[in-house]
């Protein structure tokens, strides 16, 4: 987008001093010519190799301060040197932090490399330096095919990290045996759900490299039918978007889960979506998400100051880009509610208030006023785990939505004969007569509203069962009920008997009422899940069977 395109010069122009400063220079350290990363103390290749191409992307952008900077190329040709000791045989390199021979690294670092490839053939002057350095990527272009024909996957992103990457390999190097590896992959079905929803629900990560890769693929083989997938999960993303901008990750079946993360990662999706479909609404996203950027130095995001931008190669081979304004239209992501039923998950949000309802996590319920956030947890010490209340479904109601969950449980009775216990040293019981069987069934019905929330618990089955709601806040706050006042540290936790509260962290208020305790018994109730570290905890608890009404309002 034009408007952009100084702006990230900016940045970029910042990244390369950053970037030249990280190099070793030392020629007997192993790590000669490569990037260490600080928390790892070791480079990892994958991530040398590109940047040794954004550097030489950065030598030949002609707006940049750094235009022809031969500092640039000799870091390039250094670093590149490093990534060719690093590429096995087979054309494979590792992620040394976990993944060895692995064909997906290679996919990923060639997503970047063929494109920064295409920059330097497209600007190169053909000085001795230049042809030394593009014939070393070309190089690791031509092993790396052969490593991804070959290599496999274990995660389902990486399918389509690999198909994308292969496309791209095969119109760089004209190689048509490369496009039936990736048929192999396109055969198995696009793995993204009616609601735009990917395989690993990864809001934080894989989302945004699914969508890389279809977007790939459509550029590379024409395929612009890919692009629908892209479109309905970008749409999707607009409601994964908390009330201070960060994502909703707690949905995610990868490391990403519950974790503090922004959206920019997701800039170049809706930019490149928005360029090809003309859509009005992801224009305007990719206008906010690069209006989020700030110029704090230590930035390492996506688009931060302490990066090389990814997308200036883009920017450079498609002068649409750098040439014009796509027109934009306002989305309104701060008014829904969206039962996606696949993925187990309601969202409701009306202005700052946001309203999430989780099937098959125990944390169930989180309810985010602003910046200020609770979460809600209900146990009972029901043969031990057996009474963490994870519900099994989300089922509409008049109104809001059913939480269920049940475990029936007991004891056995001798069989009088040989039994083999299964592993640990467990009895098996599957096929003995069962006694004195207890049951612990619980629904909990949310009703959402545009300022809050309100739940109610009914818990039935075995008597004089000892149970608890957890609300967990984040620390740094203030409590203040009618019986005290204070300033909430980590790993706190306070009892409430009854009426309510209010939490205050910065400017923002969440305000609850129907608090209930009968027992002490909260923070080591036996069998339920530790407390969260890091946080502030407030207990109410009782005993099952057990009927409460609890509203959350936020302010």
């Amino acid at each position: 987008m034009k408007s952009h395109y100084r702006k990230l010069l900016e940045i970029a122009d910042r990244g390369v001093e950053k970037t030249l400063k990280r190099q070793c220079l030392d020629a007997m350290d192993p790590e000669y010519g490569g990037f260490p990363e600080m928390r790892k103390g070791f480079s990892e290749p994958a991530n040398v190799i590109g940047t040794a191409v954004n550097l030489a992307v950065m030598y030949y952008n002609e707006d940049s301060k750094h235009h022809r900077d031969s500092r640039l190329l000799n870091a390039a040709s250094l670093a590149m040197d490093y990534g060719l000791r690093k590429q096995h045989e087979d054309g494979t390199i590792d992620l040394v932090e976990t993944n060895f021979h692995c064909a997906s690294t290679i996919g990923f670092s060639i997503q970047g490399v063929v494109p920064g490839y295409r920059v330097i053939k497209k600007y190169s002057r053909h000085s001795h330096l230049e042809d030394e350095f593009q014939a070393k990527v070309l190089k690791y272009i031509e092993k790396s095919a052969d490593g991804m024909k070959s290599g496999g996957f274990h995660t389902p992103n990486h399918r389509w990290v690999l198909a994308s990457a292969l496309a791209l390999c095969s119109n760089e190097l004209g190689r048509k045996d490369l496009l039936e590896d990736i048929d192999l992959y396109l055969n198995e079905g696009i793995d993204c759900n009616e609601y735009g929803e990917w395989t690993e629900r990864s809001a934080g990560i894989y989302n945004k490299v699914n969508n890389d890769g279809m977007i790939i693929l459509a550029e590379e083989l024409g395929k612009w039918e890919l692009l629908d997938h892209v479109g309905r999960n970008l749409y999707m993303m607009f409601t994964y978007l908390e009330p201070d901008d960060s994502l909703f990750t707690m949905n995610s079946h990868r490391q990403d889960f519950g974790q503090l993360m922004y959206p920019m990662r997701y800039y170049e999706n809706y930019l490149m979506t928005a360029h090809y479909t003309k859509n009005k609404h992801f224009a305007y996203m990719a206008d906010y998400l690069f209006n989020m950027v700030n110029d704090f130095p230590n930035d390492a995001g996506p688009l931060g100051a302490a990066n090389l931008p990814t997308c200036m190669h883009r920017y450079m081979l498609n002068d649409f880009l750098r040439e014009n304004e796509l027109e934009k239209e306002i989305f309104d992501w701060t008014h829904y509610e969206k039962f996606y039923g696949e993925s187990n998950i309601v969202r409701k949000r009306c202005g700052d208030s946001i309203t999430t309802i989780m099937g098959g996590n125990p944390s169930f319920l989180r309810f985010q006023q602003g910046r200020n956030v609770v979460m809600l947890r209900y146990a009972a010490s029901f043969f031990g785990t057996e009474g963490r209340f994870t519900p099994d479904s989300i089922v509409p109601i008049d109104g809001g939505y059913r939480l269920h969950y049940r475990s029936d449980w007991g004891y056995v009775r001798p069989l009088g004969k040989p039994d083999r216990p299964v592993k640990d040293g467990h009895t098996n019981i599957e096929h003995r007569e069962r006694v004195n069987m207890q049951f612990f069934d619980v629904d909990i019905d949310i009703f959402p509203m545009d300022d809050g929330v309100r739940v109610e618990l009914d818990s039935k089955g075995v008597e004089d069962l000892p149970c608890k709601l957890e609300l967990i806040f984040q620390p740094g706050g203030f409590f203040d009920s009618a019986q005290a006042e204070f300033k909430a540290a980590e790993d706190q936790h306070i009892m409430v008997k009854f009426g309510g509260f209010k939490y205050m962290l910065g400017n923002d208020t969440i305000e609850v009422d129907g608090a209930f305790a009968q027992t002490n018994y909260h923070a080591e109730l036996r069998g339920s899940l530790p407390p969260v570290p890091k946080s502030f905890t407030v207990y109410f608890t009782g005993w099952s069977p057990t009927k409460r009404t609890i509203l959350i309002k936020g302010k």
